[in-house]
């Protein structure tokens, strides 16, 4: 009788130990299905963390430290000098062009400086078949004028009021002719190509 009583326990006791057994594994199978949770949700904080760093903004106008391109690149338009006006359509509509350019002629097809004058050559596009001479005396007003390409002097011209005004493409003086004929040029102190010359310096 004492063996039966002690084999029912025993049998008991196996029983309860397979049970909690399952027990353990549930418990068990449960954490090992869950990591995708934390795992997910370690994703955005490792995100947060490292952002995409965003590319610098190209330089809006060009100064003295603002390189050049001259690497044989092909912009679609020189940059205005810092501290020149880039015009609306609006504007230009109303008082024109000023050296930086903008309004229906945005593309800065060539810039000179002389000890006397500003000159932008603003075109249409970068095909430079239709464009405005803007010559900018010192001390004197701006002056927006219809442009052509002279090929015999390889120059961009404008006229007003009888005054022509030719900038040499190949080394960037302004030669200004008079009604009556007569020429002064005004030597370039610094120039710039739309097709990447050098400046002559």
């Amino acid at each position: 009788m004492l063996v039966v009583v002690l084999l029912a326990v025993a049998a008991v006791i196996a029983f309860m130990v397979i049970r909690d057994g399952d027990k353990v594994t549930a418990t068990n199978a449960g954490p090992s299905s869950t990591p995708e949770t934390p795992s997910a949700s370690a994703s955005p904080s490792a995100t947060e963390s490292t952002p995409t760093p965003k590319p610098s903004a190209s330089p809006r106008c060009e100064s003295s430290r603002t390189p050049v391109n001259l690497d044989g690149r092909t912009p679609d338009s020189l940059l205005p000098d810092c501290g020149t006006r880039v015009v609306t359509l609006a504007q230009e509509k109303q008082s024109g062009l000023d050296l930086g350019c903008g309004g229906r002629y945005p593309v800065i097809l060539y810039k000179t400086t002389t000890d006397k004058s500003k000159v932008s050559v603003c075109g249409v596009d970068a095909s430079g078949e239709k464009f405005r001479v803007v010559v900018k005396p010192n001390g004197g007003p701006v002056l927006d004028l219809k442009g052509r390409y002279s090929p015999r002097a390889d120059a961009f011209v404008g006229e007003s009021k009888g005054t022509e005004y030719a900038v040499l493409g190949y080394n960037g003086d302004l030669v200004i002719t008079s009604p009556d004929g007569t020429e002064r040029t005004q030597k370039s102190r610094e120039w710039l190509s739309l097709d990447n010359e050098p400046d002559g310096d």
